[in-house]
């Protein structure tokens, strides 16, 4: 079986159709002149549109972190204040990110089982005066989806800006940043999206960048610093970021974004939740337990406990060997209890939940051996 290929049924990177990898091994551009600027300002209206903003989107070459970085540093400035949101590592991870540029952070803490209720958001920034909340869309350590809309709705009644995290759910779970009004969103392209590691497209509205800039301390960095970005945009007309662009990326990402439209968004987003669904209910019939409950579960990630007596990693390890399947083990205190398994883009299909399930059924079935 080892020679057989894995598959990724992991929380990202997920399998890319042959159509993108395609785009990806195209010969490489030339990342400005008259050949490419007005593919790219075209490319650029499809990020927006899969965004729902009308304002800057800026595909950064990084990770999802990288992108994450860029929008919260700018956001909040050279020790500005910050809130952020923590129900799950994501969570965390934001809020390591925000203390690496101010150390005037603050936490709303919630339960890792529960999304963060508005209400309670909108009381605790009563108390917690800050110019920025920080919130997971998806966050991928719980399978909880954050009520977002409800809390920027709830954020602004209080005069404060929301940046969100959508890395596991833009292009799999409806996200509206202009409607909802985000000051930024972040994502990565190798989830929902459909498209190889690499780069960390981020999106900034009027509302955020009002926030920037009226700053006491703009942020301190460059390359992760969307006003170095922006300065490219308005004043390089030829070359209109500030260092050479990942073109070959970019390429990949435009395919997989056309490919995305022409499936068309609301399609999308009821695939994402039939996938789930069908999961869910199958992990059920086999005995697992579901850490989300469904009113707040995630449409692009299922997080659950295995039945009474099967250890979750030697689970996970006998699904890889011998059926060449690869989901995930769990993130800080549910490492080692829980399995998470990748419903997100390419993964979010009937065929492939089925899949997963009597891949699932044979281990159990077979006796997963204890390791104890």
């Amino acid at each position: 079986m080892e020679d057989k290929p894995l598959e990724l049924l992991i929380p990202g990177p997920v399998p890319v159709s042959a159509e993108v990898l395609a785009a990806m091994g195209e010969p490489v551009r030339q990342h400005y002149g008259p050949e490419w600027l007005p593919w790219y300002q075209k490319f650029l209206e499809r990020l927006r549109l899969i965004f729902a903003t009308t304002g800057s989107v800026y595909p950064i070459t990084a990770s999802g972190s990288g992108g994450l970085e860029a929008m919260l540093g700018t956001l909040i400035g050279a020790d500005g204040t910050a809130g952020v949101i923590v129900n799950g590592f994501f969570g965390n991870r934001l809020l390591n990110i925000a203390r690496a540029h101010s150390a005037r952070v603050e936490v709303f803490q919630a339960p890792y089982e529960r999304p963060a209720d508005p209400e309670a958001v909108r009381a605790w920034l009563r108390k917690h005066p800050v110019r920025i909340l920080a919130v997971v869309h998806s966050d991928t350590s719980t399978g909880v989806l954050n009520p977002v809309a409800e809390i920027a709705a709830a954020a602004r009644a209080e005069g404060v800006g929301v940046a969100a995290d959508v890395v596991s759910s833009l292009g799999g779970v409806p996200v509206q940043t202009d409607a909802w009004g985000l000051a930024a969103v972040s994502t990565a392209s190798q989830k929902c999206l459909e498209c190889p590691p690499g780069l960390a497209p981020v999106a900034v509205t009027t509302l955020g960048w009002e926030i920037i800039d009226t700053q006491p301390a703009p942020s301190r960095g460059w390359y992760l610093n969307l006003r170095t970005w922006r300065q490219y945009e308005r004043e390089w007309a030829n070359h209109p970021y500030p260092t050479t662009l990942a073109s070959n990326n970019i390429v990949a990402l435009d395919r997989a974004l056309v490919r995305i439209l022409n499936e068309g968004l609301e399609a999308r987003y009821e695939r994402h939740r039939r996938a789930a669904t069908l999961l869910r209910e199958g992990l059920e019939s086999l005995g697992f337990t579901v850490f989300a409950d469904r009113r707040w579960a995630s449409p692009t990630i299922t997080v659950a406990y295995p039945p009474n007596g099967v250890e979750a990693n030697t689970l996970i390890e006998m699904l890889r060997t011998q059926q060449r399947i690869a989901i995930a083990g769990g993130l800080e205190h549910l490492a080692g209890r829980v399995v998470r398994i990748g419903h997100l883009g390419n993964q979010a299909t009937p065929e492939t939940m089925r899949r997963v399930l009597g891949a699932l059924e044979a281990c159990l079935r077979q006796g997963v051996p204890s390791t104890r």
